[in-house]
């Protein structure tokens, strides 16, 4: 298995702590699914950063820290801060009130955590997700894809890197390589909008139904979506 590194555990330890009053060594080594001797040596560390750790002498005694203890700032890896972005994205798309206020800094911040060579794609990101109609005649296959799945369609997506996928459709299987270009949100299926290189073409893909995905070296540019939905019929025209 293959280690957590010792600076994403401890802000674990931090969400952790901060998340009810009171936790036994015993209980986080649990949920963090590590011997209570390296929780000890992780509340420890944290100790020597500044976070004032108050426990409980004796066995059993609780750890926690005093209410309303900032707990610094929260470090994020590459695939985080994806997730993040798309999801604001998607609320930035969908006009939601509770974060219109503020999402634009947020925004902002989290593109700053990345590359100069990479902000630009950042800043085009909300514009690559669209949303249109919900698709009520799909919800009852609609089925959420695996984070295997996952994981290569949201870094291609980002990258702007074509996707290997096996996709199925009425039972067949086929191997395509395919750009992605936007996500599409049909409550509550999502789809791709791409080129598909098998076909030579404009296809929307549902990605409940890609089984297998790689990332590939190639890239490419960005395409009209406009143009790319108009040559798929009106069912898609309120996008």
């Amino acid at each position: 298995m293959k280690r957590e590194p010792v600076i994403d555990r401890l802000d674990r330890v931090l969400g952790l702590l901060a998340s009810r009053p009171s936790w036994t060594a015993a209980e986080l080594a649990e949920e963090l699914g590590v011997c209570v001797r390296t929780v000890r040596r992780d509340l420890a560390r944290l100790e020597a950063r500044g976070v004032p750790v108050e426990s409980d002498a004796g066995r059993g005694g609780g750890v926690r820290v005093p209410p309303r203890t900032g707990l610094g700032r929260v470090q994020l890896d590459a695939h985080e801060v994806l997730d993040l972005l798309l999801a604001l994205a998607l609320a930035e798309q969908l006009r939601s009130p509770l974060l219109l206020s503020t999402l634009k800094g947020l925004r902002q911040k989290l593109a700053a955590s990345f590359p100069p060579e990479d902000r630009a794609r950042v800043s085009g990101l909300r514009r690559r997700i669209l949303v249109g109609p919900s698709s009520r005649n799909i919800a009852a296959t609609w089925k959420p894809p695996t984070a295997s799945v996952l994981r290569p369609i949201q870094e291609a997506f980002f990258e702007q890197r074509a996707l290997e996928l096996t996709y199925r459709t009425n039972d067949v299987s086929t191997e395509r390589v395919v750009e992605p270009h936007y996500l599409l949100l049909s409550w509550p299926a999502w789809f791709l909008l791409v080129w598909d290189h098998l076909r030579g073409a404009v296809r929307m893909l549902r990605v409940d139904r890609i089984e297998a995905a790689r990332l590939t070296a190639s890239t490419f540019r960005i395409r009209d979506s406009k143009q790319m939905l108009a040559t798929l019929g009106d069912i898609f025209s309120a996008v």
